[in-house]
């Protein structure tokens, strides 16, 4: 999905709709019964809307999400979410996130949507070919996270923007190489804007792993 010298691809499913919140307000003072000589008289129904209305915001806590990088320049695989569990599907392979969608119902027709993570899992193997891993197909997926060796594993701090135009990823923690347990500072980051209709995207990502005894 996303590339530049460090080529990346990202993979992401969401399980649960969101759901959406209205709040209301209210007063105690009396509603006026005539109009003031000269004023419009207030409308109380709701055919009248403003011409710019509000912004819709939707949230959503305990959203399930897993997603799969790539960098190829470094030949390595990262699934964000836990391979661990006794018991592997498509829904235990996922983390549970924060979202919050806001849309403008304008002419322009805005969207932004925000999920973050303060701890997510994240898995980091040898290869570059997720054709066991998506789409999802329970066999294949949990017959590759059972057989192929990890070459890091550990948790992430994890963060999506999503607008109209632009896309942003962002993971970083520590994560520890399996084969002789150091730890290492992991940052992972992909952004791609789209100009518009006709026009190529401006990407560019990248996995760093900088061992913490620098």
């Amino acid at each position: 999905m996303f590339a530049n010298h460090r080529r990346s691809t990202s993979r992401a499913g969401i399980s649960a709709p969101l759901v959406l919140f209205v709040i209301a307000s209210c007063v105690d003072k009396p509603l006026p019964s005539d109009a003031r000589q000269g004023t419009p008289a207030i409308a109380f129904d709701f055919a009248n809307n403003p011409s710019s209305p509000s912004p819709i915001i939707i949230r959503r806590d305990g959203l399930l999400l897993r997603v799969i990088t790539i960098d190829a320049a470094q030949g390595i695989i990262a699934i964000h979410g836990p391979i661990d569990n006794p018991v592997c599907d498509n829904l235990t392979t996922r983390d549970p996130v924060d979202a919050q969608q806001i849309s403008t119902p304008s002419d322009a027709q805005g969207i932004r949507l925000l999920i973050q993570a303060t701890e997510t899992h994240v898995e980091i193997y040898a290869g570059t070919d997720i054709s066991q891993l998506f789409p999802f197909v329970q066999s294949k997926f949990c017959a590759f996270v059972a057989s192929t060796p990890t070459v890091y594993e550990g948790t992430a701090r994890y963060s999506v923007n999503l607008g109209s135009s632009m896309a942003s990823f962002r993971w970083e923690g520590d994560v520890m190489r399996t084969s002789d347990a150091a730890m290492f500072r992991y940052v992972e980051r992909q952004d791609v804007v789209s100009p518009g209709s006709g026009t190529s995207n401006t990407t560019s990502s990248f996995i760093r792993l900088q061992s913490n005894g620098l």
